[in-house]
């Protein structure tokens, strides 16, 4: 595993793949792309300008996430996991996750807190994000009381801010990813994954990165192949 590694290209070789970083050269029998599409793109250019191009046509959201802790015995919720703001309702936080109703663990790690998170940001609507991440709090608070009665105060709360973390599904989105898949398709020992492709929670990006693996395994005569070369993990600079 290789931190902080940003990946300077991948090109064909006649035995499978290598991989470029700015210090090495690593040898693979494949690759899998599980880097934001306008990076994948680069990646991919000299070996699939096809793909691509439709990579640079996913365009992408900006967010930020306000993560707020409650005592118990101060607060009392709407049952359900939480609610969506349509922009109808003119609110500044676009949804709210009651996240210790919705997942057990974090109730369960301390009983006499409870958690939520609300989130700004939506495709073409950035302005809100400039905020400063106090008054992101405040304007946090604000809807939270309008929207559902908390005026409790937060004993702790975070902000955490994803610039261009969510990937847009227009109408034809489905036939992209078809068309990119399909060009990735002709190189042997090359496949995409995350959150561009079929979904962008946790689950969905696991599904499409088991897919991406039985596809390389369907391009080998055998798993044992996949083992010829130590399998590296690189992540590091714009989410390589």
């Amino acid at each position: 595993v290789l931190l902080d590694t940003p990946v300077a290209a991948v090109r064909r070789t006649p035995d499978g793949w290598e991989v470029r970083t700015a210090d090495r050269l690593i040898a693979a029998d494949a690759v899998v792309l599980a880097v934001p599409a306008p990076h994948a793109a680069r990646l991919l250019d000299p070996v699939s300008p096809g793909a691509a191009a439709e990579l640079r046509t996913v365009e992408y959201a900006s967010m930020a996430l306000m993560t707020l802790a409650y005592r118990r015995a101060d607060v009392s919720l709407p049952e359900g996991s939480g609610f969506l703001v349509p922009p109808v309702d003119g609110r500044t936080i676009k949804a709210s996750t009651f996240a210790s109703q919705k997942w057990g663990w974090i109730a369960e790690e301390n009983p006499d807190l409870l958690v939520l998170r609300t989130s700004v940001g939506r495709h073409g609507e950035e302005k809100d994000l400039e905020r400063d991440d106090s008054e992101l709090i405040d304007v946090s608070r604000g809807d939270l009381r309008d929207a559902v009665g908390l005026t409790a105060r937060p004993v702790a709360a975070r902000v955490t801010r994803w610039h261009d973390g969510l990937p847009q599904y227009p109408v034809g989105h489905h036939a992209r990813v078809a068309r990119i898949r399909a060009h990735v398709g002709l190189l042997p020992g090359l496949a995409v994954c995350g959150a561009a492709y079929d979904g962008v929670g946790i689950p969905a990006c696991i599904a499409s990165a088991y897919a991406a693996v039985d596809q390389l395994r369907g391009d080998s005569s055998g798993a044992e192949e996949l083992t010829a070369h130590p399998v590296q993990s690189l992540h590091g600079g714009a989410g390589e």
